[in-house]
């Protein structure tokens, strides 16, 4: 929702900046040399007020809403066919690569409180729905730094 919503006036001095509709939290996001390149695509030719994205289309609240509905559904749609070229059996999702992102971070060791606020989580105990529970083999290696002090 919120990345249909980003306008080209969000991007200041090198950052994203806006607030988020769920939560009304505020983001100031880098804007890394990967996120440049991607936006450099999306932003040829527009204003100011114009949107980054092209999903947001039409002009009421409602119609703007249903944009980023039907803009969901393609993504997903999208995703199913990704799998299904790579003979992925798991269902992928929005929802999937969130939980993903979330996994990579703590698989690098990125604190539990910063994986919680980069998707925007408001309790900690969310994030650790997302996480559930460490990979056995990531719990071998804890162990043993802990036998080895």
């Amino acid at each position: 929702m919120d990345l249909a919503f980003l306008k080209v006036q969000n991007i200041i001095d090198n950052r994203i900046k806006f607030q988020r509709k769920k939560t009304y939290k505020p983001y100031d996001i880098n804007i890394t040399p990967q996120l440049k390149e991607i936006l450099s695509f999306y932003l040829k030719n527009k204003h100011k007020s114009d949107f980054i994205f092209p999903v947001v289309k039409r002009e009421t609240v409602e119609l703007h809403h249903k944009d980023v509905l039907w803009a969901h559904k393609r993504y997903n749609k999208g995703l199913k066919e990704i799998a299904n070229q790579c003979n992925i059996e798991q269902r992928l999702t929005s929802y999937v690569s969130r939980h993903s992102f979330a996994t990579q971070a703590m698989l690098q060791d990125v604190p539990l409180q910063a994986i919680s606020a980069m998707p925007g989580h408001n309790r900690l105990s969310t994030t650790q729905i997302y996480l559930k529970s460490l990979p056995s083999e990531i719990l071998d290696g804890y162990n043993k730094k802990l036998v080895e002090l």
